[in-house]
């Protein structure tokens, strides 16, 4: 494959969609090449060089079409850099799980590739994604999209044809949306905004801290993101905040479960408080994905461990219980769908493995 080349040196906007609309027999060369991954035997270098080269393509895109909001024959190039941008964001889609390897991994954070959203000022959100399944792309099976949003950030504009469900963390969020007029709505780390079914919204990071966003999707509800730029708030819509008492289950272990069912999700969100020393054991009839949210733990299955820190996913075969131990204080973890947990108190808390 060559190099992606996008034409910060190309001034004219007709050069610069041409370059761009060219990118197409790239990615579709890399579709195809997505197409024929077998899970277990992909590699985090190939993973990287594909999706680099479809994030820039998508990078420009999105550059262009901010570029064109006010431009008078901007509306016309609008189709073109649409189609080109949604085939950047399909090979975007590649799961990051194709990489694990046997009963247990983890894929490192460095390992899940990044990718970026734009919002109206130019300024990128990185995002994360990895599919809770094996397939190629996230999008053939429930996905969580994870944002990383930094200080003082706005999205653009947005709705679904679905609900959508959205845990904040780290940080205060604050989040618009429209129903007749502007309606503003705030969350605290480890509360969940609800947005219903084609809702005008948007979620803003207005502190001065890094803060993350995790979103469970289903495969109808990211076949239709429906972007705006500004809004009057003339649009009908409804939202609130949920907020989720930890399970009366040990002074070490305390679990956070946000109980989602609707027409189209039925899953649980579970946030994991753990002291060291302390674990979790976790069972499933299909694999268990554990996301560390902080901290560093001791992934057990059987006879394997690994070691997982923040940011990092650990993927889990159903063939024996998945022991999770907190190593360090103020350890979270984040796991989503129908799986049994057992708290589980130790007397002894391990050494911290940061002190070495």
């Amino acid at each position: 494959m060559g190099a992606v080349v996008v034409g910060a040196e190309t001034r004219s906007v007709e050069a610069r969609v041409d370059l761009l609309v060219r990118q197409t027999d790239l990615l579709r060369r890399i579709r195809e090449e997505q197409q024929v991954l077998a899970p277990g035997q992909v590699t985090a270098q190939a993973s990287a060089r594909r999706l680099a080269r479809a994030n820039r393509i998508n990078e420009a895109c999105q550059r262009l079409q901010l570029e064109l909001i006010n431009a008078a024959d901007g509306a016309a190039w609008s189709p073109e850099l649409t189609a080109v941008r949604a085939l950047a964001e399909e090979v975007l889609r590649e799961n990051p799980v194709l990489l694990a390897r046997g009963p247990l991994h983890v894929i490192r954070s460095h390992e899940i590739p990044d990718r970026h959203v734009l919002n109206r000022a130019g300024r990128r959100e990185k995002r994360k994604g990895f599919g809770l399944h094996r397939h190629t792309r996230n999008d053939e099976g429930p996905s969580v999209v994870v944002a990383f949003t930094p200080p003082g950030y706005e999205q653009i504009w947005h709705a679904h044809t679905v609900d959508e469900y959205t845990l904040a963390l780290d940080v205060r969020f604050v989040g618009r949306y429209a129903a007749g007029d502007i309606h503003t709505l705030s969350v605290e780390d480890g509360q969940l905004f609800h947005f219903h079914p084609h809702t005008y919204h948007t979620l803003a990071n207005r502190g001065a801290h890094p803060g993350r966003t995790f979103t469970l999707k289903f495969p109808v509800g990211m076949s239709v993101w429906l972007p705006a730029l500004q809004l009057t708030g003339a649009k009908l819509g409804a939202a609130e905040v949920w907020s989720a008492s930890p399970d009366p289950d040990t002074s070490d272990v305390r679990i956070r479960r946000f109980a989602v069912r609707d027409e189209y999700h039925t899953y649980d969100l579970n946030i994991a408080h753990l002291q060291p020393g302390a674990r979790v054991d976790l069972r499933a009839e299909e694999d268990i994905y554990v996301y560390v949210l902080e901290g560093c733990v001791d992934a057990r299955h059987g006879a394997r461990a690994r070691m997982a820190s923040a940011n990092d996913l650990i993927v889990a075969e159903p063939t024996q219980p998945l022991c999770v131990r907190a190593l360090t204080p103020g350890t979270r973890l984040y796991w989503a769908s129908n799986v049994a947990a057992s708290p589980w108190q130790s007397a002894e808390a391990p050494r911290d493995p940061r002190a070495a």
